[in-house]
């Protein structure tokens, strides 16, 4: 939804849709990106060694999304991004993301360009939680993605601002995604909608939960 168009909020409700939450898209520049200094800093405070995943590592991999992120653990199993993980000292993992790029598939690449990257579910562990760890896997991966040509890197489906900002990326464009649920008749399942209108741009995506 634009943020200054008011009425599409009042015209979805008017065709039965009830708002749960916003959400936000994020991009940042990595064609010159640099690492917010203080990232690296707690990572290694936190006494976490942040690496790329091989083969033998799916298997714990899609352990942690089970235990901690389980509606996560399908986009983990479809191995066709990267993934970014953490370790604590003994080689436990506690944080994963998945990164894709450059030329990332994406329905936002006509407006970002070929060189397009993603980053998503970002996730710590919650005994991990507050330690940085989150920051400085994203700023990893945007590293990474930079190195191989990566122009603009996405981030969407947050509600999470301040924490991506700290990694260098901002809201972008000027929307917010309205996530809410139909009026469902008995034995439907609902079905989760994300609208999103730009000017001059639309595009309308569907997931069902």
């Amino acid at each position: 939804m634009p943020l200054d168009l008011s009425a599409a909020t009042r015209f979805f409700a008017a065709r039965g849709w009830h708002a749960d939450h916003d959400t936000l898209d994020l991009v940042a520049d990595l064609r010159d990106y640099r690492p917010p200094p203080a990232a690296s800093e707690r990572a290694r405070r936190a006494d976490v060694t942040i690496a790329p995943t091989v083969a033998a590592d799916l298997a714990a991999v899609l352990a942690f999304e089970t235990a901690s992120f389980p509606s996560w653990t399908r986009w983990f199993q479809a191995s066709n991004r990267d993934i970014l993980t953490a370790r604590d000292w003994a080689g436990t993992i506690v944080a994963t993301l998945l990164f894709d790029g450059h030329g990332a598939d994406t329905v936002f690449l006509p407006m970002l360009g070929p060189a397009a990257a993603t980053i998503g579910c970002v996730g710590v562990a919650p005994h991990m939680e507050g330690r940085g760890i989150g920051t400085a896997l994203v700023a990893r991966a945007s590293e990474i993605l930079r190195d191989r040509g990566a122009g603009a890197c996405h981030i969407g489906w947050t509600v999470r601002e301040s924490f991506y900002t700290q990694a260098v990326y901002r809201p972008w464009p000027p929307w917010v995604r309205q996530c809410g649920r139909p009026a469902r008749g008995p034995g439907q399942e609902p079905v989760l909608t994300g609208a999103v209108r730009g000017r001059g741009r639309q595009r309308d995506h569907y997931w069902r939960v």
